[in-house]
């Protein structure tokens, strides 16, 4: 190359760098504008779900293990099948630790023992017992023959005697009157006795039974055919093994009816109000990137619960899918977009080409040439846009950052609001 190339080379590139330096990379480039156009505003809830069927069988705490008599309040899961097994009627799911109630079974049984006993002595005093004064009576009733007979030949002797001989009469019958009335109120009091004692045995005896059905019961097989899906512990997580299940809360797993599909959420307190049933909702699955899913609000619970990884109360949601797919399958990890608001036809901007001032909103906007600084109405927004109700047109260009001297031309830029 010649000298005289290299210097015409040289002097272009230091003309371009100079005007770099000059005039900035605006004069190149210009700020990022959005022009703006009339769209169909949403307002949307999004929050993580789960895949399950709109119906499900649930596999519970069998009832001969929820008895009260058993004194056991929970029973740990020794073992589990799967998550996502196919089973079939009558096939094995979890077994119960069963060490508990083999220890209720230990005791029950000496206290079996024990109560026979006593249920067997008391049955025996009570025939002593009684007998003793069924003797007692008869012997009195004799005494009440030889009274008799005194008081008949009395009547030959003097009238004390006569008198004496009655009076030795009627006492033996009001002995026999009360001793029968004593053994009427003993055998009462002993047919009680022998009756608690009966009914104690036959509590263990009782015991005994439901016992031996728990220990059968503990192992737990699929109530019909179907897909195996944990249950959920009441802090929202999947039940593993060591967990432990009772009355109060059965659940084991479920087998989902997968013809129905819904999507399981939870939404925050402070957005709760503002769903109503039939809300449309856009279902996306992490398992199916591309295709989304319309579904709609189905059930919402009345009352909120605590879950970890929430800093609020949250709401249980339930979401119908309209859609159906071969390739979804139970607890599919979803984002669900619920729309909680729809105005077709509205002027929107994104957010971020919104500003405000001293409590008044307001755009940069390109008009002939110059930046205008303009003051704008904005209604509701999303995450993504916000209406602008009053203050811009269709095909006005708003800048998405303020002009880079704007903070030393703050005057200029005040003179030219709109």
């Amino acid at each position: 190359m010649s000298l005289k190339k290299k210097i015409i080379i040289g002097t272009i590139a230091l003309a371009a760098i100079v005007l770099i330096v000059l005039f900035g990379t605006k004069t190149l480039s210009g700020p990022k504008s959005y022009i703006v156009k009339k769209t169909n505003f949403e307002s949307r809830i999004t929050v993580k779900g789960e895949i399950q069927g709109k119906d499900a069988v649930v596999i519970t705490l069998p009832d001969a293990m929820k008895d009260r008599d058993l004194r056991i309040r929970d029973f740990q899961i020794k073992d589990l099948i799967q998550e996502g097994s196919m089973v079939k009627k009558g096939d094995w799911v979890a077994t119960l630790d069963i060490d508990n109630i083999k220890q209720q079974i230990e005791y029950n049984n000496d206290e079996l023992e024990r109560r026979l006993a006593e249920f067997s002595d008391a049955k025996i005093d009570t025939a002593i017992e009684l007998n003793t004064m069924r003797e007692e009576i008869k012997e009195l009733k004799f005494d009440l023959e030889y009274r008799e007979l005194d008081l008949e030949q009395s009547q030959y002797e003097s009238p004390a005697y006569q008198r004496k001989m009655q009076v030795a009469y009627n006492k033996t019958v009001r002995q026999i009157n009360k001793k029968q009335r004593d053994y009427q109120m003993r055998k009462m009091s002993l047919a009680v006795r022998t009756k608690r004692r009966e009914d104690r045995y036959n509590y263990y005896l009782m015991r005994d039974s439901l016992l031996k059905k728990a220990l059968e019961a503990a192992e737990i097989v699929a109530p019909q055919d179907g897909m195996v899906m944990y249950a959920r512990t009441r802090h929202g997580r999947k039940i593993k093994i060591g967990d432990e299940v009772s009355q109060w809360n059965p659940a084991i797993a479920t087998l989902p009816d997968m013809s129905v599909l819904m999507s399981e959420t939870y939404v925050e307190e402070i957005h709760i109000t503002k769903l109503n049933i039939g809300d449309s909702v856009e279902v996306t699955v992490d398992a199916l990137p591309g295709k989304i899913f319309k579904g709609s609000v189905y059930e919402i619970a009345n009352i909120g619960q605590e879950l970890q990884g929430y800093d609020s109360n949250v709401f249980n949601v339930l979401i119908e899918l309209k859609d159906k797919d071969p390739e979804l399958k139970p607890a599919m990890t979803t984002e669900n977009n619920i729309i909680i608001n729809s105005i077709p036809d509205v002027y929107t901007i994104p957010r971020e080409c919104l500003f405000s001032e001293n409590g008044n909103e307001f755009v940069f906007m390109k008009r002939e040439g110059e930046i205008v600084k303009q003051s704008v109405q904005a209604g509701l927004d999303n995450d993504k846009v916000v209406i602008i109700s009053s203050g811009l047109e269709e095909n006005d260009r708003v800048l998405y950052t303020p002009p880079p001297d704007y903070e030393k031309n703050l005057s200029v830029y005040r003179i030219r609001v709109n």
